[in-house]
């Protein structure tokens, strides 16, 4: 791949442009702005196993639109590109070894016929060797998609056996998306791969929207320009870091994981910032924060990128007069939105239906403060329909589309509504 002059770049941004002498809290975004996407002939190429689940769960409609999404993903590839197809039920067999997209490859996919039980680590297993063994893939960006309708109950079924794994897998340059569909699956196991894998989380109530799943994947692997994107925050003196609003935790070395980087993304943390009074007289500027962004590019070459937050301190009447960042104010509120919906999830881990429903309700009610732009009237949509499936006791499936709509919300990317439409 050519080049490229342009380079992400980090910003902070505070709710107002200034700290108060008396003391205050500030929520604060950061942003890593990421370059315009290159021209199509120019992206790496791409290399993909797909794995679906062909157990006899998946029978009928639901395996015959995973093969004609499958189909129609080969039918977008290049050339350059390389794919394989692997289908498991209890054992796995490999449709599509290793290769070119072609005719024969799509007509051994439509061949595929549903069986028995499910060997799900081992199907996975199967893509990522078939991506890992290969030669000559230095430059194509790899992923395995696993597409699943069920539990896992041939071979390792628990999240912490599988997930180091597949984080292995990623250090080795093979990110895993997931993809769930119906009701019935282990989404507790489908969301650790998806988290050690650096990959995407999707949730699909009906298999109509699975072509247009399995192109976005394909799309967000082609714009993909680094891997193991990781942001640290340090506060100042006199300031303590009280809140990450994104439902993400730092690693014992203070690094929060976001995942891939993309072309024409901007990868977002918010946070609330508890400062100090200052003892300082007249003119002051405090630095609050500094922010370090690290990543891996395509080649392994390590980047990393700075920030510093400084701002002017005020007299608190002064301060209160400031105007509040709107931009800052609603990344905060969809990220406490998507906290309040994994408190939710634990509401329905206990069986209390009435916590669940609050607090999906609060995170409602917290939009109220802010209106008018697009992201917000999103929101809305996505949390009342939230709202329908508990108030009907449609518990498992709402725990699904909340489990999925939180991980997509905490790694700054698109979230998807029950059937798996994906927002504007």
């Amino acid at each position: 791949m050519p080049a490229r002059d342009d380079h992400p770049n980090l910003s902070v941004l505070a709710t107002r442009p200034a700290a108060c002498r008396q003391g205050c809290q500030l929520d604060v975004l950061v942003q890593l702005n990421t370059p315009a996407p290159i021209a199509a002939a120019q992206r790496q190429p791409v290399a993909i196993a797909i794995v679906i689940d062909r157990s006899g769960s998946m029978a009928g409609p639901k395996l015959q639109a995973a093969c004609a999404a499958a189909q129609q993903l080969l039918r977008q590839l290049t050339p350059s590109d390389r794919v394989a197809v692997i289908s498991f039920d209890n054992a796995v067999d490999t449709v599509v070894p290793l290769g070119p997209p072609s005719d024969e490859a799509v007509a051994r996919i439509g061949a595929i016929r549903s069986g028995g039980s499910t060997a799900l680590v081992d199907g996975w297993r199967a893509g990522m060797t078939a991506l890992l063994e290969a030669s000559a893939l230095e430059r194509h960006q790899r992923r395995v998609l696993l597409l699943t309708d069920g539990q896992a109950n041939i071979g390792p079924r628990r999240g912490g056996d599988v997930a180091p794994l597949v984080g292995q897998a990623c250090e080795e340059g093979i990110s895993t998306s997931c993809i769930g569909l119906g009701e019935d699956y282990d989404e507790r196991l489908l969301s650790a791969i998806a988290e050690a894998g650096q990959g995407n989380l999707v949730h699909l109530t009906a298999p109509q929207q699975l072509e247009a799943v399995f192109t976005a994947e394909l799309e967000g692997l082609q714009l993909t320009i680094g891997r193991h994107l990781q942001l640290r925050l340090q506060p100042g003196p006199g300031v303590e870091l009280t809140q990450i609003h994104n439902p993400l935790r730092a690693n014992a070395d203070g690094w929060i994981k976001l995942g891939e980087l993309q072309a024409g993304s901007t990868p977002s943390l918010a946070m609330a910032l508890q400062v100090a009074p200052s003892a300082t007289e007249g003119p002051a500027v405090a630095e609050l924060l500094q922010v370090q962004a690290r990543w891996r590019t395509d080649d392994e070459q390590a980047c990393m990128v700075e920030a510093l937050l400084r701002l002017p301190v005020l007299e608190q009447a002064a301060w209160e007069a400031l105007p509040v960042d709107e931009q800052v104010s609603q990344e905060v509120l969809l990220q406490q939105a998507a906290r309040r919906r994994q408190e939710a999830m634990q509401g329905i881990d206990r069986g209390d239906a009435g916590l669940s429903r609050t607090s999906v309700q609060l995170a409602l009610d917290s939009l109220q403060t802010l209106k008018g732009s697009s992201a917000v009237q999103q929101e809305e949509q996505l949390l009342g329909e939230l709202l329908e499936l508990i108030s009907s006791d449609q518990l498992a499936l709402a725990r699904k589309v909340m489990g999925t709509q939180a991980f997509m919300r905490a790694r700054g990317r698109k979230l998807r509504d029950q059937e798996g439409r994906e927002d504007a």
